[in-house]
């Protein structure tokens, strides 16, 4: 046999998808970043969040009231095999998520006393602990749960740069100094010799 290596002409790459991958299907994604749903999944969320729609409203100056709410939004959950989430919570409560967050944070509800601002907080660090579980053992999308620990949570995925002036080149020069040097500098230009 020869050791003689052979070039084989690469094939042209033609448009679209590589041929045989089915359509509009992409080969690289797998079921775990999919959708995936199953004949009667909307019916079932649906149901969830309707369980609260004719739900009382609550005082939010009644801390036995808010405590109560909570845990009738965490049963719920449980009872119907849901995650639970702040969406859901602020729900349980009749309000959208921005305004459970105003409560959370005091920004326009002084009138919520410390208790139940207390317990709102708790709610809410259960709703992180449950986002870091399903996260850390592949409940749920990595691209959706990272949206939404950012949007709700406040994660963050950024680096502060701070940058300290170092000085190599001596002391610095002071700021009068450098504009009589700028002034003369372009002072030079608009001479002209006529």
């Amino acid at each position: 046999m020869s050791d003689k290596v052979v070039d084989l002409p690469t094939p042209a790459r033609g448009r679209g998808r590589p041929k045989g991958t089915g359509g509009n299907k992409r080969p690289d994604r797998t079921t775990a970043m999919s959708v995936q749903t199953e004949p009667g999944d909307n019916r079932k969320y649906l149901q969830h969040t309707m369980r609260m729609w004719n739900w009382p409203e609550v005082d939010m100056r009644e801390p036995e009231q808010v405590a109560e709410r909570i845990e009738q939004y965490f049963g719920i959950c449980i009872e119907d095999d849901m995650k639970p989430s702040v969406a859901g919570l602020a729900c349980a409560f009749g309000v959208d998520r921005t305004t459970l967050w105003k409560w959370l944070n005091n920004v326009d509800s002084a009138y919520i006393p410390a208790q139940s601002r207390h317990l709102i907080k708790k709610a809410y660090q259960n709703l992180n602990a449950q986002m870091e579980n399903y996260m850390q053992n592949g409940k749920i999308n990595p691209v959706a749960g990272i949206f939404l620990m950012k949007n709700n949570m406040g994660y963050q995925d950024k680096q502060e740069v701070v940058l300290t002036p170092n000085n190599q080149l001596g002391e610095a020069t002071p700021p009068e100094e450098l504009q009589q040097k700028y002034l003369e500098a372009t002072a030079s230009d608009y001479d002209t010799d006529e």
